[in-house]
């Protein structure tokens, strides 16, 4: 078989084998809340549901620091939103089990830095920054007890600042950790 047609059936049947989920998500505990830390996800607190064949996290926090001390940022936010596709899922044994998970998702953050003024520990509040970005990666989960969840994930994210007009592509690692209910 020549070398396009090969790729392009490889291609076909790595589609076909993703279009289905290859096992059910195992716990009966499809919930989850906990805390989040990444660029892709977002960093605060979390919550997750798996459906039937995929699942989605919502995960955010905001630092509001309006006195600037110390020269602490007046504003942070950010939100994410990840879709996550089950790729494997095993139980090892009644207390442990793992998943194999890929991740898409979008992000959008907005902060405002403290700019230092003078000796005198005086900030005041820079310009409203915001960034969106979009990326994926993979993602592996350990269960614990059926109930405590560990997530990392490894993603690629681009990300965009729609104040400056400028485009960064990047690698992050993330981490979770969640109680399912």
């Amino acid at each position: 078989m020549k070398t396009p047609i090969r790729s392009l059936v490889v291609l076909f049947v790595l589609l076909a084998s993703l279009s289905a989920p290859l096992f059910a998500v195992g716990s009966e505990y499809s919930q989850a809340l906990g805390v989040q830390g990444g660029r892709l996800a977002g960093v605060g607190i979390s919550y997750q549901r798996w459906l039937d064949d995929f699942g989605y996290q919502v995960a955010g926090g905001l630092i509001y620091h309006p006195e600037m001390e110390y020269g602490d940022d007046e504003l942070v936010y950010n939100i994410g939103l990840e879709l996550q596709y089950p790729l494997v899922y095993h139980e090892a044994n009644s207390w442990l089990a793992g998943m194999l998970y890929l991740v898409g998702g979008v992000h959008h953050q907005g902060y405002k830095k403290a700019e230092f003024v003078s000796d005198l520990d005086v900030y005041r509040s820079g310009p409203l920054t915001l960034n969106i970005g979009i990326g994926g990666g993979v993602g592996v989960e350990s269960i614990f007890f059926k109930h405590f969840a560990i997530s990392t994930e490894f993603v690629y994210v681009g990300m965009y600042e729609i104040t400056s007009s400028t485009f960064v592509v990047d690698m992050y690692p993330q981490v979770s950790l969640r109680y399912r209910f």
